[in-house]
């Protein structure tokens, strides 16, 4: 058994000597600490231990430090994060309660495995949650353990090498409007907001960039007509709207204007203040997604439907019908892609790629010559 001997220097402080017989060397061995409670520790975990220095300083180890779970390492990383505006935050808030909380948010970060992620991800794909979904989530927890290795919690990432689905193409999920199909929903749409929802269709910008242009924003006057996309609506973490920064730093952008929009803008802009909304609701106020979507949106493609219409097109499908049109007469990636918002062509091909005729055509007549080469 080991014991605990107090002793007492000639300056008069206290210390406190753990001695015992170590099997590992077969000799009396000693350790002094200030501390009574660390030396009572260390005679503890001796005596439970085969009087073993080695093992009870390990035991000793684990017992003083505590194992954070996966879900106090993602918080502390939502905690931590700087830059994102609060209704980002407040995203990955609902992320990590609603679906990575209730799976993995008990397993100690140390024990979290590539298995384990993936058995997450599997079950994300049986309830039904699409490919975008689980990517968003999968991203804060690879970025949630990325600081997690960065704090020393664990050595490495296991969300690494863990394969995630990637059937959300965007041609299974998109919907492209010809412009004769865009003509039966502008038709049928109320006159309110018939000049908003061409600007949509005509600009690319996406609901919470147009709806927050203001009339200093445009330039009638400029070689081509422009407009500056700098803002967009956002919500804050008590769900309140306000005018944040774009969605990404190359949102920040100037989208010339073709001669019909012109026309168009002409009397928005007139006599009025550089401040005021460029689009408003009959009662002066911001366009509301919910309001324009549920009163407007829906009651115009039922009704073009019943006219005819084959498509279900949601509102953000305008601004990629816009990048379509762009795509038929030939614009180039790079243009397509500042114009969008994007913030590399990488985006832009990914999302669109598949719509250009002409470099499929290009590909396949590459292939067609190098063919001959080998007489294939």
């Amino acid at each position: 058994m080991a014991s605990v001997v107090q002793r007492r220097s000639k300056s008069g402080t206290t210390s406190f000597q753990v001695r015992w017989r170590d099997p590992d060397v077969a000799q009396q061995q000693s350790v002094t600490f200030v501390s009574e409670v660390d030396a009572k520790l260390l005679k503890e975990f001796l005596d439970r231990n085969g009087q073993s220095f080695g093992i009870a300083q390990k035991a000793m180890e684990s017992s003083r430090r505590k194992v954070l779970t996966v879900a106090e390492v993602i918080q502390e990383h939502i905690d931590l994060l700087v830059r994102p505006a609060s209704g980002t935050l407040r995203t990955y808030q609902t992320m990590l309660d609603l679906h990575i909380k209730p799976v993995l948010g008990a397993i100690l970060i140390d024990e979290l495995d590539m298995r384990q992620i993936t058995g997450w991800v599997r079950g994300m794909q049986k309830r039904g949650k699409t490919a975008k979904t689980i990517r968003n989530n999968h991203s804060l927890i690879f970025a949630s353990m990325e600081r997690a290795v960065l704090l020393k919690y664990r050595p490495d990432n296991p969300c690494r090498g863990v394969e995630l689905p990637s059937g959300d193409r965007v041609e299974d999920d998109a919907r492209f409007l010809t412009h004769a199909e865009f003509s039966q929903i502008l038709a049928l749409m109320p006159e309110r907001y018939k000049d908003f929802t061409q600007f949509l269709v005509m600009t690319g910008t996406r609901f919470g960039e147009a709806t927050a242009v203001t009339v200093a924003d445009v330039d009638l006057l400029a070689k081509p007509a422009t407009v500056r996309i700098t803002k967009a609506w956002k919500r804050d973490g008590n769900n309140e709207f306000y005018v944040g920064p774009t969605k990404t730093g190359a949102g920040k952008r100037t989208v010339s204007l073709a001669p019909m929009l012109v026309e168009i803008l002409i009397p928005l802009v007139a006599s009025r203040q550089g401040s005021d909304l460029l689009f408003t609701t009959g009662t002066g106020g911001r366009i509301a997604h919910s309001i324009y979507w549920q009163k407007c949106w829906v009651p115009t493609v039922k009704g073009a439907q019943a006219a005819g219409l084959k498509k279900t097109p949601r509102i953000h499908d305008l601004r990629h019908t816009h990048a379509s049109w762009l795509i038929q007469d030939g614009v180039s990636l790079f243009t397509i892609s500042r114009r969008l918002g994007h913030a590399s062509t990488r985006t832009t091909e990914e999302v669109y790629g598949h719509l250009m005729p002409q470099a499929l055509q290009d590909g396949a007549e590459s292939v067609q010559r190098s063919a001959r080469i080998w007489g294939g």
